[in-house]
């Protein structure tokens, strides 16, 4: 079973930092995606196993990063 949260972005990235950020947070014990988007790059859409990890490590992995992000909903 997936659940998926989205995460708003406070800074500005540009495509290489947010290629970098989608590796890192992909990289996560029980995440399957991590997209930042195209038309919206202050949001990333995050594809995780519920079982595995939970919303708030998806947080602390974008905020390890030197980020600053919120939770704003789960999809």
């Amino acid at each position: 079973m997936n659940t998926g949260v989205v995460v708003h972005i406070n800074e500005e990235l540009d495509s290489d930092h947010q290629e970098q950020l989608s590796q890192k947070v992909g990289s996560l014990n029980g995440v399957y995606s991590a997209d930042v988007q195209e038309k919206r790059p202050h949001l990333m859409i995050v594809d995780y196993d519920p079982n595995q990890t939970k919303s708030l490590d998806v947080l602390s992995g974008v905020n390890s990063s030197g980020v600053h992000a919120q939770l704003v909903g789960w999809i």
